[in-house]
């Protein structure tokens, strides 16, 4: 697995890391989140680990998420980052308080079976929020205080991004960067020149580059993506899909190691994290770890073809 530097994070991490909203519901009491056996969950860590996938990406509210990352052993444990975060809530609530960020935190270090978080990342903090400063100062002082050994921001929207980029106090953001969205690349590259390190969420738009959905797929109620994928919005960004397709060429077999590849040969990239509910889904990732990147002119032709179609797309940054 090749590894990267993640901003002021001494530990270089794998490329490929691995989010773990999709453990979440173990217990079937988890709106929002298909339901997993918990022997799968554990064997999704399991392998990663074993595959060389070095950063975990979590939050408080992922529900068993934590509590199987806490079962890691401490061997294996000292040689990986496992990130979490708090603030936003699922019922899409914000709460910035010190006093609530700190009761959740120290949740947090329980479920984990850690004295201090690796790295806690404040959860699409508003611009409102970030800009007196308040959190970045208690971003600083859980490092002080050996809470946390380094902090990050979930980046909801680009005008926040470049508040967390004067901050001395972040050592890496969380944005949304995938083919179907490229808003982020400016603020990608001001972080890279800051210092801060870049950890691309939704590699896959949330599974609409994994190649296996269609015009008539639909979303369970018990699955967040009925929210904001309606059948409109799936048509569309699978439209768009099929007409990059015949412009790259590529196809549903080969679209997921493509959109990886992508994300990859972006050098200001330092991890991104797909999301896996089965073993298989995961070995689909872990195939990427040898795979060629793109070169630069390879990237200057395929972005040109994207930015031909992504102006037809409908984005909501936060997802």
């Amino acid at each position: 697995m090749r590894t990267r530097q993640l901003g002021r994070i001494t530990e270089h991490v794998s490329e490929i890391g691995l989010g773990t909203a999709q453990l979440a519901n173990t217990t079937g009491n988890v709106k929002g989140v298909k339901r997993i056996d918990l022997a799968e969950a554990r064997a999704i860590i399991a392998l990663a680990l074993d595959e060389g996938v070095t950063f975990f990406d979590t939050s408080d509210s992922y529900g068993s998420a934590e509590t199987i990352l806490g079962e890691i052993k401490s061997s294996k444990k000292d040689k990986i980052i496992i990130a979490t975060k708090a603030g936003y809530k699922i019922t899409g609530e914000r709460n910035f308080t010190n006093s609530y960020l700190l009761e959740r935190i120290e949740e947090s270090s329980k479920k984990l079976n850690s004295d201090a978080l690796d790295l806690f990342q404040l959860n699409k903090p508003s611009v409102n929020d970030l800009e007196d400063g308040r959190l970045f100062e208690f971003l600083g002082w859980l490092k002080q205080t050996g809470r946390s050994q380094y902090c990050g921001v979930v980046v909801g929207d680009l005008a926040s991004g470049k508040i967390c980029l004067k901050s001395k106090n972040v050592d890496c953001i969380q944005v949304l960067y995938n083919l179907l969205y490229l808003e982020t690349e400016e603020l990608i590259s001001e972080a890279h020149k800051a210092g801060i390190g870049v950890i691309a969420r939704s590699p896959l738009n949330s599974g609409i580059l994994s190649g296996v959905y269609t015009t008539e797929t639909s979303f369970s109620s018990n699955d967040e993506r009925s929210k904001y994928f309606s059948q409109n919005i799936l048509r569309e960004r699978l439209e768009v899909i099929n007409s990059i397709f015949k412009e790259i060429p590529l196809s549903d077999k080969t679209i997921l190691q493509f959109a990886l590849s992508f994300i990859l040969s972006n050098s200001h990239v330092s991890v991104t994290t797909p999301g896996a509910s089965t073993i298989d889904q995961l070995r689909s990732y872990l195939d990427q770890k040898s795979q060629q990147l793109f070169s630069t002119d390879e990237l200057t032709r395929i972005k040109k073809v994207l930015f031909q179609h992504l102006a037809k797309i409908q984005h909501t940054f936060q997802n």
